[in-house]
């Protein structure tokens, strides 16, 4: 269909031709966006995806209003001023999903006890891979609220993840774990690009993987993604380009590609990739698939070992295709002791969704949206300016050269957490679930806590 082959517009004949004219073109230019986006005609608007992949017109009518919203913005970014009705969305928070790369904090043990520099860098490019495994997950999580919080008990009690949203505009979130072992720290941001039926996401940031025992630091430059069929047809998620890892100590580093999905879904997850020694030269060779699994061999292919392989999908992964992680990410059991009320577990919106009541999460979520904006005019009115309480801006971002684009400035540990973690979990009354028992906080203001502002 070409974009000169406009609907008829009916125009009433008394009005003047220049009307008629201005009409006609403007309708045109409608219907080119709906076609260059990928919207032939507004009414087809009847199709989403749940997760499970059965089609459904339950929230055509959603669609339609968020098309109306969105078809003017084409080639902006917008997805972190925009807010996006619930039924697009999961019970979980962008603090949540940052996260994801510590589902499988073996890899980092193991790198931690490797021996063979070449092999601690192969693991490290196994772990930066396994965080896309739960990325065919469709839904878009909530933007947290500045202040909000996430933490996470790891695995056998080796330490806490802990996560802060210390931006609004931009969104950016700050998160850091640390082990005997290692430290995980990482500033999350994102640019993303609206295309009309697609929506590319550049990350941006800086993430760090240190190994206390070998005194190796790395950084994860990650890919670019694109979600695809946002507004008609069954949407899916496509990961591809270029990740590089860093050992900068040893100035190793890795390359892996991932490949764009072709048509008919050829090459679709497929991942390939190089460990590279100081002196140049190709030291191993990666393979596999972003979903599934990821082995490590010599460049000749010879001595393959399988390095990561992604954990078997619960029973029932809900419409929304929770991996086992996911539902530990919103349980209380991962939760440690004296949680803080500003915890994205809490958030009343979020829970409301999980439970399957999308009115209540509607309307919550716009409640909180509202107290934002009403503490950050507060904030204004009384001259203050917001500081995290976890992080704290980086005296010295040692930034990389792939990394000097990074979009948003450095925050860091500010290792204030241990204390007052000590302090809360001394006066948790024993056996209680803090997430039956506690108010979502993230406010410093008591106007905006009360609801008075």
């Amino acid at each position: 269909r070409a974009i000169a082959m406009s609907k008829e517009v009916e125009v009433p004949e008394k009005t003047g031709w220049l009307s008629r004219l201005a009409t006609g073109l403007a309708k045109s230019v409608g219907d080119g966006l709906d076609y260059i986006a990928g919207v032939d005609d507004p009414e087809d608007l009847e199709t989403k995806d749940d997760g499970s992949g059965v089609k459904s017109d339950e929230n055509a009518t959603e669609r339609k209003a968020l098309w109306s919203q969105l078809k003017d913005l084409i080639g902006a970014d917008v997805m972190s001023k925009l807010s996006v009705p619930v039924f697009i969305m999961e019970p979980t928070t962008m603090l949540t999903k940052m996260s994801e790369i510590l589902q499988y904090t073996a890899l980092l043990d193991a790198a931690a006890d490797e021996e063979d520099a070449d092999m601690r860098l192969a693991y490290i490019c196994a772990l930066a891979i396994s965080t896309y495994s739960a990325n065919e997950r469709t839904k878009k999580p909530f933007n947290p609220v500045l202040g909000e919080t996430w933490e996470f008990q790891l695995p056998n009690d080796a330490g806490v993840y802990v996560s802060e949203q210390v931006s609004h505009h931009p969104p950016v979130g700050a998160g850091h774990a640390s082990t005997e072992k290692w430290t995980y720290d990482l500033t999350s941001a994102a640019t993303t690009k609206f295309m009309g039926n697609w929506v590319d996401v550049w990350p941006k940031g800086r993430t760090r993987v240190a190994l206390k025992t070998k005194g190796d630091v790395f950084n994860i430059c990650p890919p670019a993604s694109r979600v695809n069929n946002i507004i008609v047809g069954r949407t899916w998620i496509d990961t591809f380009g270029e990740m590089t890892v860093n050992n900068m100590k040893t100035k190793q580093h890795a390359v892996i590609k991932f490949k764009e999905c072709g048509m008919l879904g050829g090459g679709r997850w497929e991942v390939t990739g190089d460990v590279v020694g100081a002196d140049g030269k190709v030291k191993l060779a990666l393979v596999g698939k972003w979903n599934k699994s990821v082995t490590v061999s010599k460049p000749d292919g010879s001595d393959s070992k399988l390095l990561w392989e992604k954990e078997p999908m619960p029973a029932d992964p809900t419409k929304y295709g929770f991996t086992q992680f996911t539902f530990k990410q919103n349980s209380s059991k991962t939760a440690p002791r004296g949680l803080l009320p500003s915890d994205s577990r809490l958030r009343p919106d979020r829970a409301a969704l999980e439970r399957g009541d999308d009115a209540l999460a509607g309307a919550k979520k716009f409640e909180l949206e509202e107290r934002q904006r009403n503490e950050r005019s507060l904030r204004t009115q009384k001259g203050e300016t917001y500081h995290p309480r976890w992080f704290k801006l980086a005296e010295d971002q040692h930034l990389h050269p792939l990394e000097l684009d990074v979009g948003t400035p450095v925050w860091e540990w500010n290792e204030k957490y241990a204390a007052a973690s000590e302090k809360r979990a001394a006066e948790t009354v024993e056996g209680s679930d803090p997430v039956e028992t506690t108010v979502f906080d993230p406010w410093c203001y008591e106007e905006t806590r009360s609801g008075t502002a």
